[in-house]
């Protein structure tokens, strides 16, 4: 190996070992280590999984279970149902209040000519 060759060789460590002293303060210590092993205790197993998953509802369980229940058609015509009935109470609620102003109004004008 010539002079040269070794001379990029060891430039090429240094390079490295730079490198590695410029990572090593963001690995994790024993200590951190320790903590995250405590932490991977706490994940359930696919034993685990599988038995918390058991008792939930099918696909076809919860289509049976939600068939029953009113579509969006029904759904819409009761609303507009709802809303030809609150607009009927709306125009009542309106001509009362006509008549009351109207009947108020000749109730003023009735009187004004007493005066």
């Amino acid at each position: 190996m010539s002079r040269h060759e070794m001379e990029t060789l060891l430039r090429n460590i240094d390079l490295r070992t730079a490198r590695i002293e410029h990572m090593l303060p963001t690995l994790a210590t024993r200590e951190e280590f320790g903590v995250l092993a405590t932490r991977m205790d706490l994940l359930a197993t696919k034993e685990e999984l599988a038995g918390a998953i058991a008792p939930l509802a099918t696909k076809e369980e919860l289509a049976s279970a939600i068939a029953p229940l009113a579509t969006r058609h029904e759904l819409r015509e009761g609303l507009e149902e709802v809303r030809r009935h609150a607009k009927i109470l709306n125009e009542d609620v309106r001509d009362d209040i006509r008549m009351l102003a109207e009947h108020l109004a000749g109730l003023i004008d009735q009187r004004e000519q007493d005066r």
